[in-house]
């Protein structure tokens, strides 16, 4: 533990001199057409000289969607990326609400894809997972999702994929304003304001958020705030700081299922992160220091209260030593935990922490700028499990101009929580970490500047899959045995002269007995068209072969759901918005034993003095 801790503070040390051998910015660095992504390498470069698969979805995709919540729209657009829904908006914290699954790997809580909002994990210090509640559509500039294991760069929960949102920043001189509102189908309504102010190497966004609804079924209301700051600032042309914060307090309810409905079963929950990040530019060296916090106050019907915490630091410097190479050094270390107990049961779960950090090193290299050359490790520790050795490598090789072939062999692995180690239900202190071992090979072809296409397979093996095992109340979390997933995965994309956009996206999975909330099929199909003032999106969905439990128990009914979203330019500032979802009045369920909604319809009205 001692020599971990020492080499932290080499990276650290690392960095702060990079900043005293810093010179003028690159301003040669070239990308090459496609779009540039930053969480596959740390290095922003072009996507297809990324081994990884990543799914790329702009605030242009996100507004046009008419989502409220971000994780929506992403559900729809993103092969083989799925989250598990019961009403109009808000998930929830239990019976499987908000379980997000790649490839077939979510958990249950959701602690097998890591999200982070610019590059910092977005966990509860007991229970080792996202809260889906807290991501809004509004606060985000893009989001870029890796579509199979990140654990060499990103560590533990990365097994099946990362989830990277990209947030909103000020870049206007002066003061920038914008706000909107939207009612619809049960009394649902979202309200949203930003306000940016850019003075110099000053720019400042702050933004909040309001959402509630009755919901569609009795006792399954929604309410939520948040509140969003996102501070830069310029110390010289080689050196940046950002500071930012997140506060988000919401109450929902569980109505329960068909068969056992619930009354007054309700979850509040208040969580705060805040983060400051310190950045370098230079022609040899470019990286970031950043250092963050997060709080969890959660409160359940049932007498349950418990208070997390996560504290890290995340560290890392890309070198560029000579031409077309990139060594990616980084670190990062965690503390987190907290406290529970049942005051109606007068249980008390005690005080509970984990450390966690790990050491990478990732490096690439682009040979007759043709081939790009990945390959790294990472070494993880923890107070609990000791060592993981965690390697990838993969290849990108642009064959023609208009063709690029990819392949890579990666690791992912996750460490068991806090709440599957010492709370409930059935805690096992002797689990061992999850592993997953993925295979995969993609193809990216351009057919001509305007339509692209990417066609990728992959077999992934997962060992030590963390279960329950056994009937209720004699229940144990067990490492189960190993198994396969293995599928096909399709985008396409089609634009023309900037006022059309047709999107598409299949996939295709067999999780062999791992059926909980993955489809069998999924298949999306996007239409975008923009004239004059007016825009039309609309958005055609078809999930397949979709259970509510696992080994192929409660099957539920395929469906197809056709949503629409027309924006109107009423004024130079004022938009006037209406969207329309499950337009067929389609009857199906995400969830076994939730309805979802029939047809459902919102307007609204967005406001703005210079685009935020």
């Amino acid at each position: 533990m001692k020599g971990a801790g020492y080499t932290v503070w080499a990276f650290a040390f690392s960095f702060l001199n990079a900043f005293a051998q810093a010179s003028n910015p690159d301003s040669t660095k070239t990308y090459y057409g496609r779009p540039v992504v930053v969480t596959g390498t740390h290095e922003a470069m072009s996507e297809r000289f990324v081994p990884a698969t990543i799914s790329i979805v702009t605030a242009k995709e996100l507004k046009s969607s008419g989502q409220i919540s971000l994780l929506d729209a992403l559900s729809q657009k993103v092969p083989d990326l799925f989250v598990a829904r019961r009403g109009v908006i808000g998930y929830g914290i239990n019976n499987q609400a908000g379980t997000i699954t790649i490839r077939g790997l979510g958990g249950s809580p959701n602690t097998q894809v890591l999200l982070m909002i610019d590059g910092v994990p977005q966990l509860m210090g007991l229970f080792g997972h996202p809260l889906p509640d807290s991501y809004m559509s509004e606060n985000a500039e893009r989001v870029e999702v890796i579509r199979g294991p990140a654990s060499v760069l990103y560590g533990s929960n990365a097994m099946g994929g990362v989830i990277n949102i990209i947030t909103k920043r000020n870049d206007h001189t002066g003061t920038s304003l914008k706000a909107g509102m939207t009612y619809g189908s049960y009394d649902t309504q979202e309200y949203n304001a930003a306000v940016g102010y850019g003075m110099g190497n000053l720019n400042v966004l702050l933004s909040g958020d309001h959402d509630r609804t009755d919901g569609h079924r009795p006792n399954s209301g929604f309410n939520s705030n948040d509140g969003y700051l996102n501070a830069r600032c310029r110390i010289d042309e080689n050196v940046g700081l950002v500071l930012n914060g997140v506060i988000n307090e919401f109450r929902t309810y569980d109505p329960g299922t068909t068969y056992l409905p619930l009354t007054d079963n309700w979850v509040d929950v208040l969580r705060f992160t805040s983060g400051l990040s310190i950045s370098n530019e230079s022609p040899q060296f470019d990286g970031s220091l950043k250092f963050y916090y997060s709080y969890g106050d959660h409160s359940v019907y049932d007498g349950f209260h418990s208070l997390d915490r996560n504290t890290g630091v995340i560290i890392y410097q890309n070198f560029h030593a000579f031409e077309g190479n990139v060594l990616t050094i980084g670190g990062d270390y965690r503390h987190f935990g907290g406290t529970a107990a049942n005051d109606i049961a007068r249980l008390n779960y005690g005080k509970h922490y984990k450390d966690e950090m790990g050491a990478y090193a990732l490096v690439e290299q682009l040979l007759w700028n043709q081939v790009m050359l990945n390959a790294g490790a990472r070494l993880e520790h923890t107070n609990v499990h000791g060592d993981e050795l965690v390697p990838q490598a993969g290849i990108a090789w642009t064959a023609t101009s208009s063709t690029t072939i990819k392949a890579s062999v990666s690791k992912g692995f996750r460490s068991p929580t806090i709440r599957e180690l010492y709370l409930f239900p059935a805690p096992n202190p002797n689990l061992q970490p999850e592993r997953l071992w993925n295979y995969e090979a993609g193809l990216l072809h351009s057919v001509t500047p305007q339509i692209s296409l990417e066609l990728t397979g992959f077999i992934a093996e997962v060992s030590n899959l963390i279960l329950a095992q056994g009937v209720y109340p004699n229940v144990q979390l067990l490492n189960s045995e190993g198994f396969t997933h293995a599928g096909l995965e399709f985008s396409g994309h089609y634009t023309a002269m900037n006022v059309l956009r047709l999107d598409a996206g299949f996939s295709y999975i067999d999780p062999g007995s791992q059926t909980y909330s993955t489809p069998g099929r999924k298949l999306f199909v996007g239409f975008n068209y923009s004239f004059e003032k007016a825009e039309i999106n609309l958005a055609l969905e078809h999930i397949a072969g979709l259970y509510g439990a696992m080994n192929h128990q409660k099957r539920l009914p395929d469906y197809t759901l056709l949503g629409a979203h027309v924006a109107y330019d009423a004024t130079g500032f004022l938009q006037v918005l209406v969207t329309a979802e499950n337009l067929f009045n389609a009857s199906y369920q995400t969830i076994y034993g939730y309805p979802m909604p029939g047809r459902t319809l919102f307007a609204g009205l967005s406001f703005h003095l210079r685009s935020i």
